[in-house]
């Protein structure tokens, strides 16, 4: 049995642990298999992966950006622990391979910003030609991201039967690393998807086309910036995209408790199962984005979260 065969079987055979865990498939695909492809071509007689491989490896490419670059090593990292684990012989790269990334700051809109950016939202058109409707799906989709802290694909992967008007339920099926949640609306959100429902008639998607597609995460994203822009409103930072729409539902919340006297702390693990997030460390990281005032509140625990940005952060894109 060859080496290339014995790395490209165990790499199967984890992938298939990680893919039974929730993680996405293609999130181990980039990198693992280009480094066995260079490891086996330009060491033919190897019998374990070593640290001059890496080093050579590492050598040879060209990431685009440093954050390509650090989740190669997670990657290769993931799949030397696994080779070890198995009774294979493979180096781990250590924390001197580590690439600090400054992760993207949120866009935290303030009330003047939201009531703008949503009056622009609502009197979005069709572009000529185009049958879409965006006047009536994108003001409730983009509701379900700030008022239910849904990701931007979430609420276009809703079925009709996904949500129940009645009980305000909606039923998020597979989403980050194939996990499930349910989640509760508010009484005004569950009284607007009931007019949505009654005006968008009888489908299969809870957003459809009307000529009966399910609508792409990407025209929602043209039009959201179409929507900012037409504010006039100048970003302080980056540009406000979707994805802050969750940010700002997560911030909010915490600022909510704040205000109301809540013990942040002991809520946190709420939020973390309301969001979906697979780890506390998600959750606690909109602590970090709250205003300096609620910052000095007595419900945070600082001293529980002083580790949060020392410790390598091995998890995927966003949370």
């Amino acid at each position: 049995m060859s080496f290339k065969y014995e790395l490209v079987s165990a790499y199967n055979d984890m992938l298939d642990i990680k893919v039974s865990l929730g993680f996405s498939r293609h999130n181990y695909t980039s990198h693992i298999l280009p480094f066995i492809d260079f490891c086996t071509n330009k060491y033919p007689d190897a019998s374990e992966i070593t640290k001059d491989m890496l080093d050579q490896w590492l050598v040879s490419k060209s990431f685009n950006t440093d954050n390509t670059r650090r989740l190669a090593i997670i990657n290769i990292r993931h799949f030397a622990r696994y080779l070890n684990a198995t009774g294979m012989h493979a180096y781990v790269p250590s924390s001197e391979y580590n690439v600090r990334v400054r992760r993207y700051q949120p866009y935290i809109f303030s009330d003047n910003e939201l009531t703008q950016l949503f009056d622009s939202i609502d009197l979005l058109k069709n572009r000529k030609g185009f049958d879409s409707n965006p006047d009536l799906i994108l003001p409730v989709a983009f509701r379900f991201e700030l008022c239910c802290g849904m990701r931007p694909a979430e609420p276009f992967n809703l079925r009709v039967e996904d949500v129940d008007l009645k009980s305000g339920d909606i039923y998020i099926k597979k989403s980050k690393r194939g996990k499930d949640r349910h989640i509760i609306m508010s009484e005004d959100m569950r009284q607007l998807c009931t007019v949505y429902d009654g005006l968008a008639g009888k489908r299969e998607w809870f957003f459809q086309y009307m000529d009966g597609g399910k609508v792409p995460t990407r025209w929602a994203h043209w039009n959201f910036t179409k929507a900012w822009q037409k504010t006039g409103l100048r970003s302080r930072g980056n540009n406000p995209r979707p994805y802050d729409l969750r940010h700002n539902f997560a911030t909010r919340t915490l600022m909510r408790w704040v205000d109301e006297g809540r013990d942040v702390m002991t809520l946190m693990p709420y939020l973390r199962t309301y969001m979906g997030h697979s780890g506390m460390e998600e959750t606690l990281y909109y602590i970090h984005l709250l205003p300096e005032r609620i910052k000095a509140s007595p419900g945070i625990d600082w001293g529980m979260l002083s580790d949060i940005y020392c410790a390598e952060e091995d998890f995927y894109a966003e949370d």
